[in-house]
């Protein structure tokens, strides 16, 4: 997977204008200097802002994001491992409303935007501006994400060796027709998610963190509650645990496959991904009951079951477990996440 990944992840010449306009604007806004600068060799930032305070410097690495407009977006980010453990994670994107910067301080996630819109802590004091208007030329043109390309991004992400394969390989994995596939090779390509691999041999990620970082933020808004197979309840202490494994058919996402990966969290709700329908033998042991607002959930696999040499095979891919957790919005999920991305995710 190694040589699919940029060691180093420069802002293109789009993000790149975007710093320099949220820069300005920013300073437009609150009369304080910001500078854009190099991230440092080796850093996981884009880029890294300059603010100037009076005779003070700020220097802050900083993650850019064309968009962001949900709360979990801003939750898989601050899970994903910041450019410093010890600092704040910087944001700027091209537009923050003041709902999306009151997420940013309940996260304590500073950001800025083209609006000049910020919430920042210099030094002891935070900057904050809220309610300008969206600038008129934010709105992406770049392809939209659908359900299927969504499938197709996932295989791909958990077996990068697709990227060197044909069509009818990624269709299979993924479970889609092999013009969905083309179709969403094609949107992926047109996003530069994707690129030509040397000599025109197969693709490559443009940036395997941030297609995780975009694809996590997605999947529970446009394609997680479109696989819904029941909701059920138990009161059986770690029953998940006494099932029979059936890694064809059944594994676990969520908090128990967090648990099985990282052995750092006490699963609460559970969430199980199957083939097709939900298994009797799961139903039985684990004493299940129905309950639509129970913690037991049965989802669709999104993608086909397959073996995988790099976790465990009562699990789903690490980034599905990965993405289940931010969308929680749990603490300690979150926490779990971090551990689960450094281990197991690209940055």
């Amino acid at each position: 997977m190694d040589n699919l990944i940029p060691a180093m992840r420069p802002v293109d010449q789009n993000l790149s204008a975007l710093v320099e306009a949220a820069a300005v604007a920013f300073r437009d806004a609150t009369g304080i200097p910001v500078h854009p600068r190099k991230a440092p060799r080796g850093s996981a930032a884009d880029t890294e802002l300059e603010f100037h305070v009076g005779a003070r410097r700020f220097r802050r690495p900083a993650l850019v994001r064309q968009t962001v407009d949900r709360y979990g977006t801003l939750a898989a980010l601050n899970a994903h491992a910041t450019p410093r453990h010890d600092e704040r994670l910087l944001l700027v994107t091209s537009y923050l409303s003041p709902n999306m910067i009151n997420a940013c301080r309940e996260l304590q996630v500073d950001a800025l935007d083209l609006a000049g819109n910020a919430s920042v802590l210099l030094g002891d004091s935070v900057v904050l501006v809220s309610g300008r208007p969206r600038p008129d030329n934010t709105q992406s043109s770049r392809p939209t994400w659908t359900r299927s390309t969504l499938r197709v991004a996932l295989a791909l992400l958990t077996d990068p060796s697709l990227l060197r394969k044909p069509y009818r390989d990624i269709a299979q994995a993924a479970g889609v027709s092999h013009g969905t596939v083309q179709n969403g090779i094609h949107s992926m390509l047109d996003r530069r998610d994707l690129i030509a691999g040397p000599g025109g041999h197969g693709m490559q990620f443009a940036d395997a963190g941030r297609l995780i970082d975009e694809w996590a933020m997605l999947y529970p808004a446009l394609l997680r509650g479109s696989m819904t197979l029941g909701h059920y309840r138990t009161d059986v202490p770690d029953w998940w645990r006494s099932v029979p494994e059936l890694p064809d058919e059944c594994r676990f996402g969520g908090e128990p496959a967090a648990a099985i990966l990282t052995d750092y969290l006490k699963p609460a709700a559970f969430t199980i991904y199957c083939t097709d329908g939900v298994p009797k033998e799961w139903v039985a042991r684990g004493r299940l009951r129905r309950d639509r607002d129970g913690n037991v959930e049965f989802l669709k696999s999104p993608i086909r079951l397959a073996a995988a040499a790099d976790y465990p095979q009562t699990v789903v891919p690490p980034l599905l477990v990965y993405a289940d957790l931010v969308a929680s919005g749990d603490s300690r999920n979150l926490e779990t996440a971090r551990l689960l991305r450094e281990r197991y995710l690209p940055t």
